[in-house]
Parts: structure tokens; sequence; C-alpha cells
């Protein structure tokens, strides 16, 4: 059996100690797809204030939500919030190709402690209804543009 110089040995242990480590985080080597991911349409463990759109909103007042709203037969409040909670986006490409005429319903959500809102353009094409949020495309899942703004179909 052949033995191992005391500096040899040494190396052998460094090579070992480092190829461990790049076994340990070759997930940090691998490139990362930039791609959206799937979302909640609210973001999670938020306090918020108010979902406005145009001259409508929905309001929290204290433990209960009201609407704003000079429309008629609108749902319950609580259950428009629930829609809200509900809605999915779903990532996809860039849709501009397919909404050179469709005017977007945007939407302002208001977040306790944060100055500014997070604004949404919602698009109903015939298929889908399309999200822009932040810059990123996606798909409303779970829900429709009506149960989330049900004052869209009114005269008022």
């Amino acid at each position: 059996m052949a033995r191992l110089s005391k500096p040899a040995m040494n190396n052998l242990v460094i090579v070992a100690m480092l190829l461990m480590i790049a076994l340990f985080n070759l997930d940090a080597f691998l490139p990362r797809a930039n791609t959206p991911v799937s979302k909640t349409l609210l973001p999670t463990d938020t306090y918020l204030l108010k979902i406005e759109h145009d001259s409508h909103s929905l309001e929290r007042s204290g433990q209960q939500w009201r609407q704003v709203s000079g429309a008629t037969d609108l749902p319950l409040p609580s259950q428009q919030y629930s829609n809200w909670q509900r809605g999915i986006l779903l990532p996809m490409v860039d849709p501009a190709d397919d909404l050179p005429s469709v005017e977007p319903y945007i939407v302002v959500v208001w977040i306790a402690g944060s100055v500014d809102g997070l604004v949404y353009a919602f698009y109903k094409t015939d298929s889908a209804t399309i999200v822009n949020h932040n810059n990123q495309w996606y798909t409303l899942e779970n829900v429709t543009l009506l149960q989330l703004l049900p004052w869209i179909n009114s005269n008022a």
C-alpha cells in the first residue's frame, strides 16, 4: 500500500472539501429562468385598505368592507373582497399583438404602510382576462373580471 506524504494528504483533503462545497452549491451555478411565477392577485400578509377603479371603490370600514359606487345590484362587499383574494395570476408572454384596440380597466390597490398603490391593468378579451402588473403579463384565473369589478356592467 502506497503512503501519501503529509503535503500530498493536505492537498487531497483541500480538493475533497472544494468538491463537496461545489456539490452542495450546485444549484447556485445553474442558470435561472427569468420568467415570472404564478402568484395571488393580492399580496399575502398585508393589510388591504382600498381597491379603486374609476369613481368606484371597495373600502375597508373597520373590520367590514363597503362599496362606494353609484351602481346597483352589486354583490356583497365581503364577497367581492373574497373574489380578489381567490384570484391567481398565471405568467404569459407579452400579448401586445393581441391587444391593439382593447381599453384596459386600471385598478389601484392600496395597502397599509405603502406610499404607492399597486397598479393593475386588466384587459378583457374574448378568450381570457389579461393583466399587466409591474411590467409583467399574466392571465387571470379562478375569478372573472366581473367578479372583481361588478360595477363595470352597470349603467351608473
